[in-house]
């Protein structure tokens, strides 16, 4: 089998779920009780007075939270089938090696991280759901009234959701949610937003080479190695006068020519670093080195 099939691509990411879903429940299960638990823990530690900045500190929360179980995921993409059992049922399934390759990279970024922000989304509700039910934060106090940007008044209570706040920090700044829809603003330039997707490109990249090559710390040898080279590169260009953002009285308004060049340099080198995952993927065996998925000395 040489051409890809989106009919095997289905049944082997079908296969990847079931195998792992009993895991995956029980992390969502478990993160809906973490957030859950913590956001009363902020309210009872930090005693917020006004809801609306409650329900900012909760989408920072959020953000973070996304983030890091997006690049924990990504990092993870072949630990579903890490023991030689399930490592060896994968690798006999009837489908090319594309197409296993994408159903494990599907599952970390796609299914677990739609998981963990249905884990947000559960943990909050209860929260709402134990406020509104306990009226221990209700009356004229626990009431925050803002005039929105599109004219629109809007009430905040303690019981309200923080899911459509998270929601407008995790997308593209370009865009604002709202109750009343999704908005476009216009505080950046395209060009901006392009780099960021470009960049998180890049990062997830990054995560799926390292959790592929590695077999033991994936994360952190990962993240060492990607803040390292950011670092490097944030002083090298810093040094000769070619910062990537254009900051004009401590607010952003764009990107600079560094920017502009790396929303070409990104995307090749993206693809590189899918193309090594892929390839180290390829060359999979039962029997591995103690840290590596590939060995490179019989390559």
């Amino acid at each position: 089998m040489n051409n890809f099939s989106f009919c095997r691509f289905g049944k082997t990411l079908r296969w990847v779920v079931t195998v792992n879903f009993r895991s995956l429940l029980m992390w969502t299960v478990g993160s809906a009780l973490g957030i859950f638990l913590y956001e009363m823990l902020m309210q009872t530690v930090v005693s917020y007075k006004n809801p609306f900045y409650m329900l900012q500190s909760i989408a920072e929360v959020g953000e973070v939270f996304m983030v890091m179980a997006s690049v924990i995921f990504a990092s993870s993409v072949v630990s579903s089938i890490g023991d030689k059992r399930k490592r060896t049922a994968f690798l006999m399934l009837p489908s090319t090696n594309l197409e296993k390759y994408l159903s494990l990279v599907f599952y970390v970024t796609v299914v677990s991280v739609l998981c963990m922000f249905l884990a947000f989304v559960v943990g909050d509700t209860l929260r709402m759901a134990w406020f509104w039910g306990s009226h221990v934060l209700s009356g004229d106090e626990a009431v925050y009234k803002e005039i929105e940007w599109n004219g629109v008044e809007e009430t905040f209570y303690f019981w309200s959701s923080a899911t459509r706040f998270t929601l407008s920090r995790l997308i593209p700044r370009l865009m604002t949610v709202w109750g009343s829809g999704i908005w476009w603003t216009w505080e950046n330039e395209w060009s901006t937003l392009i780099y960021h997707v470009l960049l998180a490109v890049w990062v997830h990249s990054v995560y799926t080479l390292g959790g592929t090559l590695l077999r033991k710390y994936t994360f952190a040898v990962t993240s060492v190695a990607l803040l390292t080279v950011v670092f490097l590169f944030d002083r090298i260009s810093g040094s000769f006068g070619m910062p990537v953002y254009n900051w004009v009285d401590h607010i952003l308004r764009g990107i600079t020519g560094m920017g502009v060049a790396l929303c070409f340099v990104l995307p090749i080198i993206s693809m590189a670093n899918y193309w090594a995952s892929f390839h180290v993927f390829k060359h999979f065996e039962l029997i591995t080195t103690k840290w590596t998925n590939y060995d490179i000395l019989k390559r």
